[in-house]
């Protein structure tokens, strides 16, 4: 069959009727694509407890507009264009919680669109969009239904390999190389994102660079290639550690960035537990790949090029999703972008190409318009109950949360002290020894500013407890702080905990004579 495909690049060459028509027919792809996105997605919109770590990219985003500097005021190991992104998105208003979730509902849509370009290179026009609904759908089966990391730069790595698919083996037609150089950036962009992003981007730089030898490319031009190709995706990376040069805190973002991984450690056990339930939740992706590349070469028979392509792209995503350990399901998120392509292959068959699709959508549609419509409604809920809870003081009395969203600090415009805001540094062993200070130290200094208010969870059943923090902190609640809320706090892994709001004594002791005024 011979699939007709059309190329933005290079549709000057089309008359204006043809070119209009064109445009025409990808604006209706985008517009449904967007649509499907959002009835996806939209349900957990306003949610603001969606996920522990999207709600501390947002509160560093939030506070780099009150000065604060990644790293240096609140810490963390997230590359700085990250918290960028999300200072950026403060700038649309509210409180930023919807915002970002639009805004990576828009990144994913764009991501999907981009997914069925490259799918219409091999199928015809339906599998592809098909392939790109497929992506919306695979992001809600491995967690990515919020503001994760990978929603955001699997569009920068897609981009990539879309531009780099539009050049010639040799890099030699006119403009290949200044595409190829664009495809790095965004590369490099993407591991600003998150630093894993790098399997993804060397991927896409060999994969030119191979191709160039394969083409029979001089060796001098080759090297020359590689080094410009490796500049343009380091560039970025570059850009902010001159940054942190200039203002003369460069030892605090190249230890973020590049000690702390390799200094956190963890027990076995949960993460054992979390591959087995990541490989349950990716064994439907890693069966719409091998059934997209078994029909793509003829049943593993007859390799091309774009078909090696998308099954080494697939293969580095699972690399990089187990390459630090964790396995968390959402590590495995880059792989649905090569993973939808290749379902474009997979659903095109006329027999039961729209039965497998429907077989693999059902579930996931389901959980996402009902299942997390209900979730979604209770943990609001739950969020409102707190916000009443937190004494508004918490503005110039401040307030630590040991345990529970860190989205609080957020909504209630309280003041942090230390910059250990995220919960996991203070709370968990593996985090004990990779913070770059005694994990005690950092704990006992943050009681010592005394916050008026403290949030732990009670009977956690969090599976790497910081045990030695967790004595510091039960001795310093018993001596000076009084419990005021008992709230339930739905986890996703261990079910229903309680949030502990806990009252420093001596403003405990002012509420109560205010109350006792109010009602003489």
């Amino acid at each position: 069959m011979t699939v007709q495909t059309f190329d933005w690049t290079a549709d000057t060459h089309m008359p204006l009727r043809a070119r209009t028509s064109v445009r025409r027919e990808w604006l209706a792809i985008f517009a449904f694509l967007l649509a499907i996105a959002f009835a996806l997605r939209g349900w957990e919109f306003g949610n603001p407890i969606k996920g522990l770590d999207e709600q501390y990219y947002l509160l560093v985003g939030d506070r780099i507009w009150a000065g604060a500097i990644p790293y240096v005021d609140l810490w963390d190991r997230k590359p700085f264009g990250l918290f960028a992104l999300f200072a950026g998105i403060r700038l649309l208003r509210g409180t930023g919680i919807v915002q970002a979730q639009i805004v990576a509902t828009l990144f994913a849509t764009v991501t999907a669109l981009i997914v069925t370009h490259i799918a219409r290179r091999s199928t015809a026009r339906t599998p592809a969009i098909l392939g790109g609904v497929t992506y919306l759908i695979g992001l809600h089966v491995l967690w990515g239904g919020n503001t994760q990391t990978p929603v955001f730069y699997n569009m920068f790595i897609a981009g990539a390999a879309w531009i780099l698919l539009d050049t010639a083996p040799g890099l030699d037609r006119r403009g290949d190389l200044p595409r190829a150089l664009g495809a790095m950036l965004l590369a490099g962009l993407a591991i600003q994102i998150k630093t894993n992003a790098v399997f993804e981007g060397g991927f896409l730089g060999a994969w030119a660079l191979w191709r160039m030898h394969r083409a029979g490319t001089p060796l001098p031009r080759l090297v020359r290639t590689a080094a410009l190709l490796a500049l343009a995706g380091l560039l970025p990376t570059l850009a902010v550690m001159a940054g942190y040069v200039a203002i003369g805190h460069f030892p605090e973002w190249w230890f973020a960035n590049a000690q702390s991984q390799l200094l956190k450690h963890g027990t076995s056990g949960p993460a054992w537990l979390r591959l087995r339930e990541t490989i349950a939740l990716s064994a439907p992706i890693v069966l719409i790949v091998l059934i997209g590349l078994w029909r793509m070469t003829d049943r593993f028979r007859s390799w091309t090029q774009h078909a090696a392509f998308l099954a080494g792209w697939a293969t580095i995503c699972v690399v990089d999703a187990l390459a630090i350990g964790g396995y968390w399901a959402h590590y495995m998120l880059p792989l649905v972008v090569p993973a939808a392509i290749l379902s474009a292959s997979a659903f095109a068959t006329s027999r039961y190409g729209l039965l497998g699709f429907a077989i693999f959508a059902a579930y996931p549609v389901t959980d996402a318009t009902l299942l997390d419509h209900i979730a979604a409604s209770d943990e609001r809920t739950h969020v409102a109950a707190t916000l009443t809870a937190i004494p508004d003081d918490v503005m110039r009395e401040c307030m630590f949360v040991y345990q529970g969203p860190v989205i609080y600090y957020h909504l209630k415009h309280a003041c942090t002290v230390t910059r250990f805001a995220f919960s996991d540094h203070l709370r968990s062993a593996a985090e004990a020894d990779a913070l770059g200070e005694d994990a005690a130290t950092a704990l006992r200094a943050a009681l010592a500013r005394r916050p008026g208010v403290i949030l732990d969870i009670e009977h956690s059943t969090w599976e790497e407890p910081n045990r030695r923090n967790d004595a510091i902190l039960r001795a310093e609640l018993r001596r000076n702080y009084i419990p005021i809320a008992r709230l339930p706090q739905d986890h996703r892994l261990s079910g229903t905990e309680w949030l502990i709001v806990w009252r420093r004594s001596d403003l405990a002791a002012q509420d109560r004579r205010r109350i006792l005024v109010r009602q003489l």
